[in-house]
């Protein structure tokens, strides 16, 4: 079990996401057909694949470069907006990292950047929780996070919790007519549909959450 994620953890990490997502592309296409796209389950493999291509060369970069790098090389790869979301919460996170001198990130430290993150990715977005976007799902990830840091528990069972927490971010939006990108023109077909963006969302935490737990 993992008490804090340093910069050996980067690599294995980065594996556990791209396969967990590359598992569920064709649900995320699935779900994002339904929306009027269908290219996020792409996005997600292309992105992921540069993020592993690149980080050989970040073997002796700091944790807040490692992270900055790997979400340019995610948005290079899988341009879109949601790739250039990533790109922003990955630079609010990096900021995090750098601006307290980070060498590893313990919870109080992953539930900062994680703020950051989502923070970055609504302004950049300009959507608020409760539009059908991916912020339903990650901002009770993120406020799980803090409840558990706030309350003393351990990386495993603060993801343990902030999975669960996102689950119903994710159900949350099946509701929800979406009003953002190519989804907005079909607002009352979207009825009854999860998010596309908060399942990936969700697909990260649950990596994340069984790779802390050993």
């Amino acid at each position: 079990m993992k008490t804090v994620l340093t910069r050996a953890d980067a690599g294995p990490l980065a594996e556990k996401i791209a396969a967990d997502l590359n598992a569920a592309a064709d649900e995320i296409t699935a779900l994002d057909q339904q929306m009027g796209d269908g290219d996020l389950g792409v996005t997600c493999r292309l992105g992921m694949k540069a993020v592993l291509d690149g980080l050989p060369a970040l073997e002796d970069a700091s944790l807040d470069q490692i992270l900055l790098k790997s979400g340019m090389s995610f948005n290079s790869a899988g341009a879109s907006t949601y790739g250039a979301l990533v790109a922003t919460a990955a630079m609010r996170g990096a900021k995090v990292a750098k601006d307290r001198g980070l060498d590893e990130w313990d919870l109080q430290s992953i539930a900062a950047a994680a703020r950051a993150a989502a923070e970055g990715i609504e302004q950049r977005g300009k959507a608020q929780r409760g539009e059908k976007t991916m912020l339903d799902a990650l901002w009770p990830g993120v406020e799980a996070l803090e409840s558990a840091s706030a309350a003393g528990k351990n990386l495993a069972e603060a993801f343990a919790d902030a999975v669960l927490a996102v689950e119903a971010g994710v159900e949350s939006t099946k509701p929800l007519k979406a009003k953002y990108g190519r989804a907005a023109w079909l607002q009352d077909q979207t009825v009854g549909v999860q998010d596309p963006g908060s399942t990936v969302v969700l697909v990260v935490f649950r990596a994340i959450a069984e790779y802390v737990a050993g």
